[in-house]
């Protein structure tokens, strides 16, 4: 037979937690959710923050180049250069070198600044390591024919007081990769004389690992983690240096973004800016651009696994199932108390009943109760009353 008792209990735990769980339910998906949306900002504004601390390693760039194109020396070496005057220009050359030097001490971003001539040859250049706090000016026999390289000709193509912006890659002397690799984006303008004349190109090389170290450096281990990719999915920075430059002008292994992000969509389909969720990863991405001409350098990614942004669930889920047990152990309790409360009458009244039946007449029936099982227990005392009655008057 089953006990009533212990179906009240049950009835009385069940409807205790049931709304628990609900409520615990509803409150770990919102949670969930709120974790999600929290941390989507949060790498939108570490994004933003590495984008802007591009922007401005390269803000002063087009300032430089101009303030050299139009410099009191460059001016009289481009009208010497018309007219072959070897002396002034040996005299101005040594005058834009120390000038070059000046720059590339006082900004620390740059490792190339040179002057390059209508036909393609370098007349001035100067080296710059920022790592190993050195500069040197160039000897006429080290310098090289550049006529047909690409940011060369690109610059010889612009009007006055036009540049042009290389892409990111790595630098090349004589047609091989330097040694140990040197990312590099070039600023060039070209230089006139006498009028519209072209006399030459100037140029800029920023040591790209200005600002491509940073972006390496503050991804987290399996946390956190920010790559730079260019138009072509190319990896120029990010935490796993094996898969970076693998684009054919550079180390040409071929891995780019999807090696390090699989789910990604390509980088030349994505918008401006924008965050995405893909498979078990969170995105953020945004466009970085140039001052002043506006040409997109590369596209900023940051990205973390959902598991590191919802790691708070693991301790919500703990406290949960202490909360649930404990909330068990409570329900058991007064579950147990209040069925012991409310069957104690009816166990007594069913001892009385047997007790009626087998002709023990003489106990009274006790049952203090004042709901229908008191009703009940007062009419099972006036049947014994009425028994013993009439066995008396048998």
């Amino acid at each position: 037979m089953k006990s009533i008792r212990h179906r009240l209990e049950r009835a009385l735990m069940i409807a205790a937690l049931v709304p628990v769980l609900l409520i615990a339910i509803y409150v770990y998906f919102a949670t969930q959710n709120t974790l999600k949306d929290s941390g989507v900002r949060n790498i939108e504004q570490q994004v933003a923050l590495l984008a802007s601390s591009v922007q401005a390693t390269l803000k002063h760039v087009p300032g430089d180049l101009f303030y050299l194109r139009d410099s009191n020396s460059f001016h009289h070496y481009g009208r010497a250069l018309v007219i072959n005057d070897a002396a002034t220009l040996e005299k101005l050359g040594r005058n834009i070198a120390r000038d070059f030097l000046s720059i590339a001490k006082n900004r620390r971003i740059y490792n190339q600044l040179r002057f390059i001539d209508a036909n393609g040859q370098e007349r001035i250049r100067v080296e710059h390591d920022e790592s190993a706090g050195t500069s040197r000016i160039l000897q006429p026999e080290q310098l090289r024919d550049k006529k047909d390289s690409p940011y060369f000709i690109a610059a010889t193509e612009l009007g006055l007081g036009e540049f042009s912006i290389s892409e990111i890659n790595l630098n090349r002397e004589d047609g091989r990769l330097e040694e140990p690799a040197k990312p590099t984006i070039r600023y060039a303008t070209p230089v006139f004389a006498v009028g519209d004349r072209l006399v030459g190109v100037l140029i800029l090389n920023v040591d790209a690992n200005a600002f491509l170290q940073p972006i390496s450096s503050t991804s987290e281990p399996d946390g956190l983690t920010f790559a730079l990719v260019n138009d072509a999915g190319f990896l120029l920075s990010s935490p796993r240096k094996e898969l970076n430059w693998g684009g054919p002008e550079d180390f040409a292994h071929g891995f780019n973004v999807q090696d390090l992000l699989p789910t990604l969509p390509p980088a030349n389909t994505l918008s401006e800016q924008g965050s995405i969720e893909t498979g078990e990863q969170l995105v953020s991405y945004q466009t970085i651009r140039t001052a002043i001409s506006g040409q997109p350098i590369g596209q900023l990614i940051g990205f973390a696994p959902k598991s590191f942004i919802l790691q708070l669930l693991d301790s919500f889920l703990i406290v949960f199932v202490l909360f649930v047990a404990l909330a068990l152990v409570i329900a058991a309790i007064i579950a147990r108390l209040t069925s012991r409360t409310l069957t104690a009458p009816l166990i007594n009244l069913t001892e009385a009943a047997e007790k009626l039946s087998k002709g023990e007449i003489d106990t009274p029936i006790n049952v203090t109760s004042d709901d229908e099982i008191g009703s009940l227990a007062a009419a099972f005392e006036r049947l014994r009353s009425s028994i013993k009655l009439l066995m008396k008057l048998g």
